[in-house]
């Protein structure tokens, strides 16, 4: 039922003195009035784009301000103790800046107002509120004419979409977030992975990575779809760091140094904590979804088991996505040490600066990289190549030590590039600033203005597994921009695989852990490598489809937890 905060109505003067309430009387009596103001507003047929104040035509007397999470519900849950529950925080009515990155929230809207946390009311005001502070964050750092590569548009978003400890990204259905109940505690608890501003921010991020370079989308790569997923927890801890509230906790809880365990590094501590007690301890970190803060170093993914507990790396993506989220708190943290150029104030408004700085980078990043089996190591050094285009290497340092103390760049690699940026003034690799103080690409065919459909599309080829199994996939095939490669583990230079071998481990890895719909050619992979019982909605991540005569493996969605746990089962 939902409620309004403010002064408790407990006594009623009558001509004969005080009597107390009848409380049932009175909590029907609430419930026949929320009863009512559902179906009117029904009625109305109120359209809404989340992120935008209520429409004229919302009923007056909408409240100025809601009620919201800064980061997620829990404030701090670890295993083995009695989850702290967070203190709901205001904020003023959310509205979305950027007129081509539109969100719709497809569920009920109401008018705003000071919402019990227990509500749909606060659910949909608190979403509503996450996806306007993560667009309006990344909005500003996208090339002009960036769109979302949704096949509607406002893209549509969808609260609770049934039974799953989990969320996704899909083209065809924007973001999705589902409720799951944790039956092994009491009293039981229900969790829904939309009211958490981390699950909502993190799946935002497969949307803004998607619209920005939507040719990852299908390349079948481990470190690509690896990288999807730190790009999402990225987005999460930048969006985060967008309330001066939070922004304020993490600096008194790490003490400045924000590469430390904290509530900044803690992905989704309600929906970690959720998996760890209701199906297994060992999927998630033991005090949220994924931590930030580890000292994953970079291996060769096709090396590694495709599935593993999260104290170990694994290919599975989102295992492996770790070690470049991980990398880039880092970075972050080394940001805020040196502080903007001619930046001022206080250490809030320098971590506010800095988290703006480095989404900038990454961004340019992004543009800069090509698809290839080693795509960290061009994010990077694309990074690298940003900044010293754009700033004259003010972070060169940070981003090429955190690179490197990760493996992602090798120390050769990363020497020999910094020293020839330097050489070159900091445009090299046909990379220059433009007047507007933005990157300009030498030939550049604006491909991020492109939409899913006409996006530049990688090489399909055949691939043979190690199974049998005979699939067109899209390889990550596109020429090197940069000559840098990861470190071994022995410190040398590993050597990069080919595009099909980068693209056969992958395709293996999703057979193996069950990820790839059959329905649209049942005949292709053998029954008896698929799970018996019915999936839950996240667990298919790929489909089979039939294209001009062959068997085609695509993309269906992104998920924000880790798959092979299959939840909600």
């Amino acid at each position: 039922m939902a409620t309004t905060k403010g002064p408790t109505a407990s006594k009623s003067k009558t001509t004969g003195g005080e009597v107390s309430l009848n409380l049932n009387n009175l909590k029907t009596a609430l419930q026949a009035a929320v009863a009512e103001l559902e179906r009117l507003t029904q009625e109305s047929g109120k359209a809404d784009t989340a992120g935008k104040a209520a429409p004229s035509g919302a009923a007056e007397g909408a409240a100025d301000q809601i009620q919201i999470w800064d980061d997620d519900p829990f404030l701090e849950a670890v295993a083995g103790a009695d989850p702290v529950l967070a203190d709901p925080i205001k904020a003023d009515v959310p509205h979305n800046d950027q007129p081509l990155l539109q969100t719709q929230i497809v569920d009920q809207q109401s008018d705003s107002g000071i919402f019990d946390p227990s509500t749909p009311e606060f659910r949909y005001w608190n979403a509503a509120s996450a996806l306007a502070r993560g667009i309006n964050f990344w909005g500003p750092l996208l090339p002009e004419g960036t769109v979302f590569s949704t096949v509607q548009h406002p893209m549509r978003v969808q609260l609770d979409e049934g039974v799953d400890f989990n969320a996704f990204y899909a083209r065809d259905s924007g973001l999705n977030f589902f409720h799951g109940v944790v039956d092994k505690v009491d009293p039981h608890v229900t969790v829904f992975s939309g009211e958490s501003p981390d699950v909502v921010c993190h799946e935002l991020g497969h949307a803004i990575l998607d619209a920005v370079k939507p040719e990852l989308f299908d390349a079948m790569s481990i470190e690509v779809g690896a990288f999807h997923e730190a790009f999402g927890d990225i987005s999460s801890t930048l969006s985060a760091l967008q309330l001066p509230s939070l922004r304020q906790f993490v600096l008194d809880q790490t003490g400045g140094k924000l590469n430390t365990n904290s509530r900044l590094s803690q992905l989704a501590r309600q929906l970690g904590w959720a998996i760890r007690v209701q199906i297994n301890s060992t999927e998630v970190d033991n005090d949220c979804l994924r931590n930030t803060s580890n000292n994953f170093f970079y291996q060769v993914p096709a090396g590694l088991p495709p599935m593993a507990p999260a104290t170990q790396l694994s290919s599975e993506v989102h295992s492996f996505s770790r070690v470049f989220s991980g990398a880039f708190l880092d970075v972050l943290a080394g940001m805020f040490h040196i502080g903007p150029a001619g930046g001022s104030g206080d250490d809030s408004g320098k971590l506010d600066a800095a988290s703006k700085d480095a989404g900038k980078l990454l961004i340019a990043g992004v543009r800069l990289a090509t698809v290839v089996p080693r795509f960290y190591s061009q994010v990077a050094a694309g990074m690298i190549q940003a900044d010293q285009t754009l700033s004259g290497g003010r972070y060169t340092n940070v981003l090429s030590s955190s690179f490197v103390q990760r493996g992602i760049l090798s120390p050769t690699a990363a020497v020999s590039l910094v020293r020839d940026l330097r050489t070159h003034g900091g445009q090299a690799f046909s990379v220059t600033r433009a007047a507007n103080g933005r990157l300009q690409f030498e030939g550049d065919n604006e491909g991020y203005k492109k939409t899913a459909s006409d996006a530049p599309a990688l090489p399909l080829r055949p691939i043979t597994t190690r199974f049998g199994v005979t699939l067109h996939v899209h390889l990550p095939a596109e020429p090197y921009r940069f000559a840098v490669t990861a470190a071994a583990l022995a410190g040398e230079s590993e050597d990069s695989p080919s595009p099909e071998e980068g693209a056969r481990s992958y395709v293996e890895d999703l057979i193996q852990l069950d990820h790839i719909s059959h329905e649209g050619a049942t005949d292709v992979i053998p029954a008896e490598l698929t799970s018996p019982g019915e999936a839950s909605p996240s667990d298919k991540t790929h489909r089979l489809v039939k294209q001009d005569g062959k068997t085609v493996l695509k993309r269906h969605h992104f998920t924000c937890g880790f798959p092979g746990c299959k939840h909600g089962r």
